[in-house]
Order: C-alpha cells, then sequence, then structure tokens
C-alpha cells in the first residue's frame, strides 16, 4: 500500500510541474526522476504481492530499471538547478553522467550474463524481500548511488553558498537537509538492517517521497512565485492521507473472499460491501478534486485509472463478471472527475474574469473622475471640461447676443528644454508658466492644458475683441519673464491663435481647430505673435488639408502627368536629352504648383511611390524618344532626399530599367547641392549603387549651398547645373554672378564634369555660356517643358534641321 501511494504521489507531482512549464529542461528532468521513483515503488508493490519466485524476481528486474536510474537522473536535476549554463551540453557529459546507471540496469534489470544472480529472494511477513550478498555488483552499486549523492550534496552547498539570493540559499539548505536525511535512513533501512535482520523490505521508495515533495515546491516557488512553499502544508499532508486510506480500501476489495462480511450486527453480502468500499473510493476522489484542484484531480485520476485497470486485468484473466460493477464504476467516477474539474475550471475563469472586469471598471472610474476635471500635471483644468465648459458659454452667448474669445497658446521651441534639460525640468517649466497665466488671466477667462505644452484660454460673453487683446497682450508680458529653476533661467515665448465666435465657428470642436491654425498661421510668420483667424488663413488651410487627402488618390485617379524640357548641346545646338518635370492636375483646384505638392509629398511620403511613378514612366518614354529620334537620347530625373534615404531605392529602379529595358547610360538622376553634400554615408552609399548600375548622377542648383571641395572631388558625379539664379544675373551685368560661374565651369573642367546652365532665355545669357565653354543649356530661350503629344513633332524637325 505504501509503495502504490508513494507512486500515485511521485507521479502526479512530476505531472504539476510539466503542467507549470513543460518546456522547461529542468522540469523534464523532475518529470523523469519521479517516473524513475513511480516504476521502483510498484516494481516492488508487485513484486511483495506475487505468487511465485519468479513473478518476483521478474517484478524486481522491472523496479531496477528505477531505481538503476534515479541516482543519475537526481544528480542531472542538481546540475541542471545548481548550473548559470543555458543550452544542451556535448554528447560525452551524457555518457559520462548516464554509464554507471546503464551498468546498473544491465547488472539488474536486464538478463545480460553480467550478474547471474542478482537477487537472493525471501518469503516473509511483509512479502518477498531481497537478501544482499554485497558481491561485486552490489559493491558497485554502493559506490554509484553514495558518490551520485554525495556529488548532488556538494553542488547543492556551493550553489546555496555563491548565490545572493536568500531564497535559492534556503531552497538548497532544505534540499541537502533533506537527502542526508533520506542518504542516512535509506541506508540504515535498505542495506545496514537489512543484512542484519534480512526479513525487513526496502524502505528506500517510500523515503524518496521526503525530498520529491521538497523539491516540487522548491520548482513551484520559482515558477509560480507561490509564498513559502518550501513549507509541507497540512494541505500536502492531507493529501498522503486521503491517498493512503483510498490504497488501503483497494487492498480490502482484493482481499475480500465470497460470502457474507459481519459489520457488527449487520450482516452484507460479499458484493454489496465491495460496492460501499467503491462509492467511498469515489467520494475520496470528488472530495479531493473539490478540496484540491489541480492536485487532486490529478491524483484522483492515477488513482482511479489505475483500479479501473486492475479490475480490467482481473476480468479478462478470472473470465468473472464480478468486476464489472466496480468497472462501471471507476468509469463513472472518471467521468465525474472530468465534469467537475471542466465546471470547476470554467467557473474560475468567469469569476475571475468578473472580478477582473469589476477591478478594471473600478480603476477606470477612478481614472476617468481624476481626469475629467483637472490636469495631473499643472492642476489646470483639463481638455474634457474646457470643452464643456466652453458648450455653456456658447449657448449663453447665443442666448444673449455675446462672442466668445478662444486662445490657443503653443510654446515655441520647448522641446529644447526636455532634450537639454530633461522632461522633468521642463515639467517644473510648465507648472511655473502655468502658475503664472492662472494668476494673470483670474476671473476674466478660463485657462486650460489642452496638452503637452498647448494651453487654452476662453473668454467668455464678450461686447467687443478689446477683452482679447488685453488678455494677449498680458500673456505676452507674462512670458518675458524667464521661469528660473535651481537658478538656471529657461526664456519661453509663444505662438498665440484667436478664433472668435460666432465669426469662427458656432462650436467648441470648429473654435479650437480655427484656433489652432492661427496658432500655426503665427508659427509660420516667426513665431513669438498671436494671429487672429481669417477667412484666407481658413481657406489655405482646409484647401492644403484638401489635397494632402487628395494627394492619397492622385495615382489612382491618373492625375500626375510628366513633362519634359529638352537639353540641348552648346556645341551641337541639338537636343541631347530631356528633363522630367512632375506636374499634378487636380480634379478639384487645377493645376497645382510643384512648389506646394511636392513638400506635401516628401512629408506624408506619397513621395516615394510617386518617384517611383516618374521612373518607370519616364524610362518607357525615353524609349520612345529614341525611337522618334533615331538615336540615343538621356532622360533626367530629380530624387529628393526621402527617396534616397529608402534602402530599396536603388532595387526599385534596378528593377525598374530591367522591365522597361531601358539602358543605364540613357538616365540621369539630379540631386540638389543640399542632399549631395550631406554627411550621411548612407546617402554616398545609394549614389555609388546607381553608378555601379551605369546611371548618371548630377548637381542640381549648384552655387546655392554650401559645397566641400573635398567631397566634390570624391563624390560619384557626372554633371554640375549651375542654378537660375546665376544664369538670370549675366543680363544684369553683375559681376561678382559672372566671376562666379566662370569658376564653376572651371572648377567642373579641372574635375572632368559636364556642366549644364539652367534657366537660359536671353541671348546674351547664351553667348556668355558659350564663351565659357558651358556644355550645354536649359531654358525657355529654346524650349520650354513639353508634353509628350509635342515631342514627336520637336523631333522630327530638329532631324530634318
Amino acid at each position: 500500500m505504501l509503495f502504490i501511494s508513494v507512486s500515485i504521489l511521485a507521479l502526479a507531482s512530476g505531472i504539476l510541474v510539466l503542467q507549470i512549464n513543460h518546456s522547461t529542461i529542468s522540469n523534464r528532468i523532475f518529470f523523469a526522476l519521479v517516473s524513475a521513483i513511480s516504476i521502483w515503488s510498484l516494481g516492488l508493490a508487485f513484486a511483495n504481492l506475487a505468487p511465485t519466485r519468479e513473478a518476483v524476481e521478474l517484478w524486481r528486474r522491472i523496479s531496477a530499471l528505477g531505481w538503476g536510474s534515479v541516482y543519475a537522473i537526481f544528480l542531472h536535476f542538481i546540475i541542471l538547478i545548481s548550473s548559470k549554463r543555458v543550452g544542451r551540453r556535448p554528447w560525452w557529459f551524457y555518457v559520462v553522467l548516464y554509464t554507471p546507471a546503464l551498468l546498473t540496469i544491465l547488472a539488474f534489470s536486464i538478463p545480460s550474463g553480467l550478474n547471474v544472480e542478482p537477487y537472493q529472494l525471501r518469503h516473509t511477513e511483509f512479502g518477498w524481500v531481497n537478501i544482499a550478498e554485497h558481491n561485486i555488483w552490489d559493491i558497485l552499486f554502493y559506490i554509484y548511488y553514495g558518490s551520485y549523492t554525495i556529488l548532488g550534496l556538494v553542488l547543492l552547498a556551493l550553489w546555496g553558498k555563491k548565490s545572493k539570493d536568500a531564497d535559492i540559499k534556503k531552497q538548497a539548505r532544505l534540499i541537502i537537509f533533506t537527502i542526508l536525511t533520506l542518504l542516512f535512513a535509506a541506508t540504515f533501512t535498505d542495506i545496514i538492517l537489512s543484512s542484519m535482520v534480512g526479513d525487513i523490505p526496502q524502505m528506500a521508495p517510500v523515503l524518496m517521497l521526503l525530498p520529491v515533495t521538497i523539491i516540487y515546491n522548491t520548482i513551484r516557488k520559482g515558477q509560480e512565485k507561490e509564498e513559502n512553499p518550501l513549507r509541507l502544508s497540512f494541505s500536502y499532508i492531507h493529501i498522503i492521507i486521503s491517498v493512503v486510506f483510498y490504497v488501503c480500501i483497494s487492498f480490502i476489495q482484493i482481499r475480500l473472499e465470497p460470502g457474507a462480511v459481519a459489520i457488527g450486527q449487520l450482516q452484507l453480502t460479499e458484493s454489496t460491501f465491495r460496492g460501499i468500499l467503491t462509492q467511498v473510493q469515489m467520494f475520496i476522489s470528488i472530495y479531493l478534486v473539490l478540496r484540491e484542484a489541480k492536485p487532486g484531480f490529478i491524483i484522483s485520476m492515477l488513482m482511479n485509472t489505475t483500479n479501473l485497470l486492475s479490475s480490467l486485468v482481473f476480468w479478462i484473466r478470472m473470465d468473472s463478471n464480478v468486476p464489472i460493477p466496480g468497472i462501471i464504476s471507476y468509469v463513472g467516477v472518471l467521468i465525474l472527475l472530468l465534469i467537475i474539474r471542466t465546471f470547476r475550471k470554467q467557473s474560475a475563469m468567469y469569476i475571475e474574469r468578473i472580478q477582473s472586469q469589476r477591478q478594471d471598471l473600478k480603476e477606470s472610474e477612478r481614472q476617468l473622475y481624476k481626469l475629467a476635471y483637472y490636469d495631473s500635471l499643472t492642476g489646470l483644468p483639463s481638455r474634457d471640461y474646457f470643452i464643456e465648459k466652453l458648450q455653456q458659454s456658447l449657448e449663453r452667448a447665443d442666448k444673449h447676443h455675446k462672442r466668445v474669445g478662444i486662445i490657443f497658446i503653443d510654446f515655441d521651441s520647448f522641446k529644447a528644454i526636455n532634450d537639454t534639460a530633461g522632461h522633468m525640468v521642463g515639467d517644473l517649466v510648465l507648472q511655473l508658466i502655468s502658475q503664472r497665466l492662472t494668476k494673470r488671466i483670474g476671473k476674466k477667462g478660463t485657462l486650460a492644458r489642452f496638452g503637452g505644452d498647448e494651453f487654452l484660454v476662453e473668454i467668455p460673453d464678450l461686447e467687443t475683441d478689446e477683452p482679447i487683446h488685453a488678455m494677449i497682450e498680458s500673456i505676452m508680458e507674462t512670458l518675458k519673464k524667464p521661469a528660473v529653476i535651481d537658478d538656471e533661467e529657461y526664456h519661453v515665448s509663444a505662438s498665440i491663435g484667436i478664433a472668435v465666435y460666432p465669426d469662427d465657428g458656432e462650436s467648441p470642436d470648429t473654435l479650437i481647430k480655427n484656433a489652432d491654425i492661427a496658432m500655426y498661421e503665427a508659427k509660420g510668420r516667426g513665431k513669438n505673435q498671436a494671429v487672429f483667424c481669417t477667412d484666407d488663413i481658413k481657406d489655405s488651410t482646409t484647401m492644403n488639408h484638401t489635397l494632402v487627402n487628395n494627394l492619397y488618390w492622385a495615382l489612382d485617379r491618373d492625375e500626375l502627368h510628366l513633362l519634359y524640357q529638352p537639353k540641348i548641346s552648346l556645341e551641337t545646338n541639338k537636343i541631347i536629352g530631356f528633363e522630367a518635370l512632375l506636374r499634378w492636375n487636380n480634379s478639384e483646384y487645377g493645376v497645382v504648383n510643384p512648389e506646394v505638392f511636392i513638400p506635401m509629398a516628401e512629408q506624408t511620403g506619397m513621395i516615394r511611390p510617386f518617384g517611383l511613378w516618374v521612373i518607370r514612366t519616364a524610362c518607357q518614354q525615353i524609349q520612345q524618344f529614341n525611337e522618334w529620334a533615331g538615336r540615343e537620347l538621356s532622360i533626367s530625373i530629380n530624387i529628393s532626399l526621402i527617396q534616397l534615404r529608402d534602402p530599396s531605392m536603388v532595387e526599385h529602379m534596378a528593377a525598374i530599367l530591367k522591365e522597361t529595358h531601358t539602358p543605364p547610360h540613357n538616365v540621369e538622376v539630379e540631386i540638389t547641392e543640399s542632399i549631395a553634400f550631406q554627411d550621411e554615408p548612407f546617402i554616398m552609399e545609394q549614389l555609388r549603387k546607381m553608378k555601379e548600375l551605369g546611371i548618371s548622377i548630377a548637381i542640381d542648383d549648384f552655387g546655392t549651398g554650401y559645397s566641400s571641395f573635398s567631397r566634390l572631388r570624391t563624390f560619384p558625379i557626372d554633371l554640375i547645373k549651375i542654378d537660375i539664379e546665376f544664369v538670370r544675373a549675366i543680363s544684369s551685368n553683375l559681376h561678382k554672378d559672372q566671376a562666379i560661374i566662370r569658376s564653376i565651369i572651371q572648377l567642373a573642367k579641372n574635375l572632368g564634369l559636364k556642366v549644364l546652365a539652367e534657366g537660359v532665355e536671353t541671348e546674351e545669357q547664351l553667348q556668355f555660356l558659350k564663351g565659357q565653354g558651358c556644355d550645354f543649356i536649359q531654358g525657355f530661350l529654346f524650349y520650354t517643358p513639353l508634353p509628350v503629344s509635342s515631342i514627336k513633332q520637336l523631333l522630327d524637325n530638329s532631324q530634318k534641321n
């Protein structure tokens, strides 16, 4: 009974540990450890019950599979929990570790000829026992189990000593104590006492239950963070008592003889008494499940499954109908346990969910109450409170024909304070400024924090706009005084936008939006000023917003097209190529200036798909131009910094060249001087990759930015385009600008680069550039940007000439 109880309890501990985390190697080794103990214990249990010596030896050999491997598995487990090393160990580690276990199993479990007579069996009042002869194999086993146990104790001691964690130290000491207790007790009972008396059964499997329990609770502490799991709780003792009681009833059922059973004055038939015992077992199982949750469920399932299997074996071997009621009863109990477990899990899940939702609801209510009315940092009214109060002011103003002013305040360059002094100092500055503004505004209006460094002021019940002007002057005056934090001065200016009811809107959202628009207009005009919202500002903002939205649909609606401006060789006066210029014909606003929509495309990221469309379209078109001209022409394409920062840009260009069958030397990429000489290694790498494809690179608007001669020398450039402003200065006889042009052309020649002058509009400009050795020109003197429909006739005429 003890052996079977130990087997059930040990196996249940292993299953529970696997359920905690089955992927952890230490958990899997622990399961292997308790499985070995269970095999050891079950083998001894059935050996004690065996009717013949041959059957006893068979079960003894099965038991040896457990006790032969348990010490190697135990040492493996100790190595895992005490070592800092993570990952698999080399193959020889496992060979060295498990070789003694393998030899023990070969000698005592498998009839291999190594140990001819491994067991000296004797039948006693305790069942069959083994009398050890202390031969060479017994001595080798003593060395194996003793050395492995002592080595495990040493590793545990070192683990506890080196660790700085108090819990680990406590765990190590407790495990060492239990293993030492087991070592001395098992050595005394199973070796010393057995040799002296001879009739004592093995007690080591029973004693092994103590360290298994301690290690199980240690694993739970490490992986479930439970409180004080190292203490052997009443709950665990309660489980042990229940298991022993259940197993005792099972043995009573096995020993029942046919006939009447007398309980005091009560006479029962054997079948009736057996049914009563089965019902008691059912009540024990249900009680364990209800009281002990997961451990109770696993143990109850193991016990009832064991009884079910033994009943089935008895039914098959004895060919008797006596076990059938028990079989049906055990099956019913198993089904009932599964139903109870499922119901408990679902109930616990629902209760946990309800409690979590209730807690979340309370927390949400608390947060909403806190945030609905006041800002946590400044103590000012919050945005929601401001909007609610503004709505009341608007209703009152509508009723009494009054005006309401909304002032939107945004501090200029406040981010610099956060970046240089830290967000904590930035918060202190906001608190100090909000206190000053509160004193200035007083009861004349409502000050609220809108978010970040943005504040709103509402001035209700106005007859005229004069109080708004006075309030703005007061705010500006307040901000002139620096905020002093830890003897450091922080100067903060503000851009202010103003909207007035009913002129700029009749709802809180509209008024705040228009005040925000006016604030951004103030920033655009140079910051540190106040701007009233006007119809022009609103129209401009509305148009920009609409254009940004329409920008996303421009490709799908086929609103983009290219114009091509010819480039002329001053040597031959012939067209040598074209520059592709992107244009947008919006369905709502008509032709949109590139200076307007190109920055929008860069800000929204639409410049990437637009750029790929331009490259593909231009490459397709240059093929047609070459056919019309009967010779090779080049196509120039403008690339922005946003496009160059795209890691896949060059790959896309290579794919387009291959797809359109465009020779790379027919394609020229134009980048601005500011892009070309950015100190970004990635940009240089992108341009070098383009050069490797065979694409030419030109610098547009040269002379308007700052260029380092050393970078100009090392950059992969083929052509320099002189900015139009210098070309226009030729006609004005500005000698400095003309000298700059001469210098640019001479510099390019010295570096082996070609030069193109853009924006040539007069004969005087043409002759000057030709005299200075300029290679190519581009401008209205020859051609304006042309659509594709005009290019064919242009090329046909140029061929005739």
